[in-house]
This record gives C-alpha cells, sequence and structure tokens, in this order.
C-alpha cells in the first residue's frame, strides 16, 4: 500500500499587521496493483474414462470445483489452456453442465478466458465459441485481452504437427509497454516435457513471437512442471482429473499473482478420487481365495482400483476379478489381465531415443505437403478413439462436404470482388 500526501496552502493578507493563513491537507490512500488469475487446463469433460458414468461426473466435478475455488479467491480472471471438452463433440449435458459451471464466475463477475485443445478442436466454429454466446466465456487469440489495465492475455489454438512450420505466431503489441504479457499454448513443449513425449521446443515458440512475453501458460500435459526457459517463466498447470493410471501426483490448478511486472505462481491441489493399483501375482495352484486375499489388504472405499493380473493362467476370471473388487468398496474397476504372456526385457529391445507412434506418423504426414481437409480427416479417424467404426463414412463424408462448401464459397466471393471491381 502507498501514502500519497498532497496539500494546498492560502494565504490571504487583511492588512499590515494581520494574517490569515488556511492550510488544506489531503492524504489519499492508492491500493497498489494486483492481478490474480487462476489457471486451470486439460479439464476434459465428457470423459467416460473406463466406460464409467462415475468417472464422467468425477470430471465434471473436477471442473466445478477448480471453479469454486477461483470465486472463493476472488481472483481477477481464469484461464484454461485447452482440452475444455474430451471430444469435438460433446453431448448437450456434458455442454450444459459447463454452461452452468462457468456461470457461477459470470456471477461472481470473473471473466472465463480459453484457447481450443486438440482434444476438443473442431474444423469450423469451436465450442468456445458457442459458450460465449451464453456470456459465459470469451477465447483467447493473438490479440491482447487486457485484466486490470497491466496484464495482456495471449492465446494460440492447439497446432497439428503438419500445420506447425506454417503457422503464424506473431501477436499484437499491447497499448501500455509496462503490460505484463502472458500468452497461453496447447502443445508438449520440451525441456519441461519428457524428449520423447515433447512434439517442440519452446525456444522457438519465444523466437516466432514478436513481442517480448513475459510467461507461458501451457496445456496438453497432465502433470504440473515449470521451469525458466531463456528469462521466460513457464508451466503446465496440469490436468483436473487423472486421465491414464500413470497420472499419480495430485490434481491441481496455478494461483497467478502479478504485481508491478512480477509473477509469482502457487499450485493449489484439487480434491478428486484417489486411484489405487493392485497387482496380483498368479501361481497355478492360486484360486479364487488368494485373489480376494490379495484384495482385502488394499483401501478401496469410493476409490479408482486399477488391478494388474500377472503370471499363470488359473480359473479366477478377470471377471471374478473385477467383482470382488466392487465387492471391496471400489467406486470404479479397471482389470488389466496380463496372465500367459511374454514378459518383455527393456535390455532386449532397440536402444536410442523413443517416440510415439502418433509423433511418427505427424512427421511423415508433415512431408507428404497434403491438404487442411486430408490431415484434419486422417488426423481426425486417428486420434479420436471413440469414433465407432460404423460412424467412420458419416463424419468423413461431413467433413468433407464442410470443406467443399467453405471452398466454393470462398470461389464466389472472388468471382463477385471481381465483378465489383469491373
Amino acid at each position: 500500500m502507498t501514502l500519497v500526501y498532497s496539500s494546498s496552502v492560502a494565504i490571504t493578507f487583511t492588512s499590515v499587521t494581520t494574517r490569515y493563513c488556511t492550510f488544506n491537507c489531503q492524504v489519499r490512500v492508492v491500493q497498489k496493483s494486483m492481478t490474480r488469475i487462476l489457471h486451470l487446463s486439460d479439464t476434459h469433460l465428457g470423459n467416460r474414462q473406463y466406460g464409467s458414468d462415475i468417472r464422467r461426473d468425477d470430471f465434471t466435478n473436477a471442473f466445478d470445483a477448480a471453479i469454486n475455488r477461483a470465486v472463493s479467491e476472488d481472483v481477477d480472471a481464469v484461464i484454461h489452456t485447452g482440452d475444455l471438452f474430451h471430444r469435438r463433440t460433446p453431448s448437450l449435458p456434458v455442454v450444459t453442465d459447463c454452461i452452468q459451471t462457468l456461470r457461477k464466475l459470470s456471477d461472481a463477475d470473473i471473466p472465463f478466458y480459453g484457447i481450443v485443445g486438440n482434444h476438443d478442436r473442431k474444423m469450423d466454429e469451436q465450442w468456445l465459441d458457442l459458450i460465449r454466446e451464453t456470456g459465459t466465456a470469451e477465447r483467447l487469440d493473438r490479440t491482447p485481452t487486457t485484466v486490470n489495465d497491466d496484464v495482456a492475455l495471449y492465446g494460440i489454438d492447439a497446432v497439428t504437427k503438419p500445420a506447425w512450420e506454417a503457422t503464424d505466431f506473431t501477436l499484437d503489441e499491447p497499448e501500455n509497454d509496462d503490460t505484463f504479457c502472458l500468452l497461453g499454448l496447447h502443445q508438449l513443449f520440451e525441456p519441461l516435457v519428457p524428449e520423447f513425449y515433447a512434439d517442440h521446443d519452446l525456444v522457438e515458440v519465444l523466437e516466432r513471437v514478436n513481442i517480448d512475453v513475459d510467461a507461458l501458460a501451457l496445456g496438453d500435459y497432465h502433470q504440473t512442471e515449470s521451469g525458466i526457459i531463456d528469462g521466460v517463466p513457464a508451466w503446465y498447470a496440469g490436468s483436473t482429473e487423472r486421465c491414464a493410471t500413470d497420472e499419480v501426483e495430485p490434481r491441481t490448478v496455478s494461483l497467478l499473482e502479478i504485481e508491478d511486472g512480477e509473477l509469482d505462481r502457487r499450485e493449489i491441489e484439487l480434491d478428486t478420487r484417489e486411484f489405487v493399483s493392485i497387482r496380483i501375482e498368479f501361481d497355478e495352484e492360486d484360486s479364487h481365495g488368494y485373489a480376494r486375499d490379495q484384495i482385502a489388504r488394499h483401501q478401496l472405499d469410493d476409490t479408482v482400483a486399477i488391478v494388474t493380473l500377472a503370471g499363470e493362467r488359473t480359473p479366477v476370471t478377470s471377471s471374478d476379478v473385477y467383482e470382488m473388487v466392487v465387492d471391496n468398496g471400489a467406486a470404479v474397476c479397471k482389470v488389466d489381465d496380463r496372465r500367459g504372456r511374454t514378459q518383455f526385457d527393456p535390455e532386449d529391445g532397440p536402444q536410442g531415443a523413443i517416440q510415439s507412434a502418433d509423433k511418427l506418423i505427424e512427421e511423415k504426414l508433415a512431408e507428404q505437403n497434403l491438404s487442411e481437409i486430408t490431415t484434419a480427416v486422417e488426423e481426425r479417424i486417428r486420434s479420436d478413439d471413440d469414433l465407432a467404426t460404423n460412424e467412420i463414412d458419416d463424419v468423413i463424408e461431413g467433413m468433407i462436404q464442410d470443406a467443399q462448401t467453405d471452398a466454393f464459397a470462398d470461389l464466389d466471393d472472388a468471382d463477385n470482388d471481381e465483378v465489383s471491381e469491373q
């Protein structure tokens, strides 16, 4: 807090011997400017993980808890860095629940700003564009969105690997040179992400933007990671719910406090459903009693239980184990039966850097100079795990028809412009 003193002095002479003086002293208290922003990411609303309605509700509840925390902290804004929804085609109830949660922010006069992730990216209008019409969200882009006149927010949606080199990273300059510039991205970047997961280098991003970015708020990686890249703070907020069994760390959101151009970030842990991993190693003579004893060693009430069956084949089926786990109180159970499989020794495998299949595919596609619609169709079929086989033809046909409509519309516009010029 800063105290600013101002005073005025009025002096009036009424005679040679008499003087009348008045002093008007004012004390004005000025509160230093601090902007508080809650950063969350990868909420994956609608994710019916392990085929469970309970898990779908868990993702909704985690998002709701994050928004409640934003309200209780009385932040100035909330930013979301992609994958608001788990699918490109979320159900109407999932979208409705999302809007109802966002209304809590709207009622508290807290704006919600987001970018589009790879999971919820569509060909044309995005879900954030629809939600914007309800007055509960805004979409960040390359123009500055100012918060409290001292923080400028920017956002770049998730970029496919084939389109990366051609993507424009130019950002509009903020009106004030002293503005703190925060850029949101949804991508897997090294060095924060392990090399065999990462798609791009954060240093390259900083080189391609045309302004001095003060911080990078990132999404797509579900673990919380942070670092200083070429002098710029960068971090992943992590997902608000566990999207895979190996995501063992607590789920968090990031509270940002920006004052006088300085950033302070702290992680806030969310209360989410506990995951319990159980491994049962079977010998040939082991039966149902052995499995029950192994399961009884764990506290499973209201948890997500991930059970791995290893060793020899026995009369105990994965369905038997599933029922035992649920009977012991687990809310959700997934059983992975690996019995009888040949064990893989990593030392016997290929050596060197490891790359995911998706990354290798995208690198090869990038070399083919394919059209935008072709790469969009390929990515949709490869990445959408929820797309049923009997829906593929309809999905592809719809995407191609939309692309044709857009192309002919562009031609019509060009023809009209040519006629008008004549």
